[in-house]
């Protein structure tokens, strides 16, 4: 057999190029591969840390709001008798990581802080070997983008561990004691073998907030209502009658021909929420990073007022003396700042703030 010329230079130059791959291992620290042929003069120093930020994240992974429901580092921090959770871990979570920080960074960051350090920087403990808070679980956040109307067209939840003896028509009794008004469900399926009934009922003002806190008492036993949401959801649609599937269909699109209404912020108009999202991000990239908006201008009036809807009020901005835009701390995305007179600077999430704006929209009055 021949080869042409051509096939055997590919060949021996792919085979350099596969072994040179395996020569680096894959654990080698980043940067490491392109440094070593890289000119001194031509290496880029990474931006130092943010000594607050660092400050701030390392806090809060030990503190009571994460450790109750991180069990990683419960666990960790449990299994040490003195209580100390090693350095390394730290430095091994993603945002530190996109912070490029170093045992270097979280040692100086933590001078001003509670924290307790070893000296030689191998780990870092709670204020005085305080106890570990209890773990829970993780609360479920159903407000996504694909979820936030799930339910615009009529809620759907489920009612678990019915009693045996109890059948769908003790449920629609009980729930009907319970709705306001004229509101009757649409549809109570029969109690499935694992003790649940579904119900759809017709959208109503506050729908979603009544039916969650909902507790009725069927057969001695006091149940609550689940929204339902995902593929529980969509299984459920799928078997409910046509005539309550359409009807629901109407009702969603009713909703949603609502939404496109103008909304009023911060004494701004906007034809939709759309509008308003749109606005905010123009705001955002009209400027560089650490640029602060001028607070008699009406870009900083409309962020400010829709700090009014962050899950968090008023206590969110309590304080706050400036907006400023810069990258966030959580990877390379950018993000409003709160400026605070002698406090760290806070990033804010404007999507948790539309997000209400969206669930609760602020229309324009008809006069």
């Amino acid at each position: 057999l021949k080869f042409h010329p051509f096939f055997v230079v590919s060949a021996v130059a792919m085979s350099m190029t596969d072994a040179e791959k395996r020569k680096a291992p894959d654990d080698a620290p980043a940067g490491e591969k392109k440094d070593a042929a890289a000119p001194e003069a031509k290496k880029l120093k990474p931006t130092p840390a943010d000594p607050a930020t660092v400050r701030k994240q390392v806090e809060y992974y030990l503190s009571d709001d994460n450790l109750k429901h991180d069990k990683f580092f419960s666990e960790k921090i449990a299994s040490d008798a003195d209580g100390w959770l090693e350095m390394s871990l730290i430095l091994s979570c993603n945002k530190m990581k996109s912070m490029r920080t170093s045992k270097d960074d979280v040692m100086s960051a933590l001078k001003e802080s509670k924290l307790e350090v070893k000296e030689d920087g191998s780990a870092v403990r709670r204020p005085g070997n305080a106890p570990l808070p209890k773990l829970e679980a993780r609360p479920q956040h159903h407000q996504k983008k694909n979820t936030a109307h799930a339910h615009d067209g009529g809620a759907v939840v489920v009612v678990k561990n019915v009693p045996a003896e109890q059948s769908w028509t003790h449920i629609k009794e009980k729930l009907a004691e319970k709705l306001p008004g004229k509101v009757t469900p649409w549809h109570v399926s029969e109690v499935t073998d694992n003790g649940s009934c579904f119900v759809v009922c017709p959208p109503f003002s506050g729908d979603l907030a009544l039916l969650e806190a909902l507790e009725i008492e069927v057969g001695g036993a006091k149940l609550k209502c689940e929204l339902c949401y995902g593929d529980v959801l969509q299984g459920m649609l799928k078997k409910l009658p046509k005539h309550i599937r359409e009807k629901r269909e109407k009702e969603s699109r009713k909703k949603q021909k609502e939404r496109n209404r103008p909304i009023v912020v911060g004494n701004q108009r906007f034809v939709n929420v759309g509008a308003l999202r749109g606005k905010v991000k123009e705001i955002m990239n009209s400027r560089s990073d650490g640029e602060s908006l001028k607070p008699e201008g009406s870009d900083f009036k409309l962020i400010k007022a829709l700090l009014d809807y962050h899950p968090k009020g008023p206590e969110k901005s309590k304080g706050m003396i400036g907006l400023k835009v810069g990258k966030s701390t959580q990877g390379d995305n950018r993000c409003f700042f709160m400026v605070r007179e002698g406090a760290p600077d806070e990033d804010v999430s404007l999507k948790k703030c539309i997000d209400a704006v969206e669930l609760n929209p602020p229309y324009v009055t008809v006069e």
